[in-house]
């Protein structure tokens, strides 16, 4: 069981790992298929725990506590950060920062309420495990808001679901905090290089010079992603640029010169050579 337990583990952060790696500031993706993993590796252990014919009391607090736990908190944690994600303001960074504090604030409220259960776990203590994390002789009923869920007691226990929450909300508190402490300093880095410099051009220009430089891959070798890229811009320079994706479409959408803006900026630059090597050669 313990193997199993630890074979899970490994698999899920080595596919985490790279989930980051590869989709970077993609919050929305990276989270959309941890939560498809993961929930195949719960069916996983599953369909293996209910195989077991004789299984032993110690294996069972250890199967619920340590392996359904885990994974449903895992499965909570990332809907979690989904939810908050999803309805993150785009700019302005100060903006940002006080929705994660928000959110932290009540992540800690529902850690609060559920105190006992959370210095259980964070104590990792084991004097009521056999209470917790046995199965009971027969199904129970457990209330939930206007609504009462039956519980199959086959398949999981009475706490169970409790403490996964907790430990849910312990690696969202986690992740906000990372979260305001990242923002903190980038909001600083941005104040100390602010200057009075104003873009004066369109909206549209500057969308289409993001554009460009995400397609060129110039920023972090290629791997940050073009909303990352827009919201630097906009609190740079202070600006918001709205639908931007829906400024692009019109961009595509233009009949004659689609990169109007980026070909003025390349024969102001070949004048200004011609002009230059006139003055040094004439």
């Amino acid at each position: 069981m313990n193997q199993t337990f630890h074979k899970i583990n490994e698999d899920i952060t080595s596919y985490i790992k790279n989930l980051e790696e590869k989709y970077q500031h993609d919050s929305s993706q990276i989270t959309e298929m941890a939560i498809q993993f993961i929930s195949g590796r719960l069916e996983y252990v599953k369909e293996k725990f209910e195989s077991i014919p004789d299984i032993s009391a110690e294996d069972e607090i250890f199967y619920f506590k340590n392996i359904k736990c885990h994974l449903l908190a895992l499965l909570q944690y990332y809907y979690m950060v989904q939810k908050i994600e999803i309805k993150k303001p785009a700019i302005p960074l100060r903006k940002i920062k006080k929705y994660y504090l928000k959110a932290l604030y009540r992540i800690k409220s529902k850690i609060s309420d559920n105190h006992f259960f959370y210095n259980y776990y964070k104590t990792n203590s084991n004097k009521l495990d056999q209470q917790f994390f046995r199965r009971l002789k027969n199904d129970f009923f457990l209330p939930n808001a206007d609504m009462i869920i039956d519980i199959d007691k086959r398949y999981t226990t009475p706490s169970v679901s409790i403490f996964a929450k907790v430990e849910a909300l312990e690696m969202t508190r986690h992740y906000l905090k990372k979260k305001i402490k990242s923002f903190t300093r980038s909001s600083t880095i941005i104040q100390e290089k602010k200057s009075k410099l104003k873009w004066t051009a369109s909206k549209a220009d500057l969308i289409e010079s993001i554009y460009a430089l995400h397609s060129s891959g110039v920023f972090n070798n290629g791997k940050a992603d073009l909303k990352e890229i827009a919201e630097y811009f906009q609190e740079v320079f202070d600006l918001d640029l709205g639908q931007y994706n829906r400024v692009f479409f019109d961009i595509r959408a233009r009949k004659n010169n689609k990169t109007k803006f980026l070909d003025s900026l390349k024969d102001s630059l070949v004048k200004r050579i011609k002009d230059t090597d006139s003055e040094i050669f004439p």
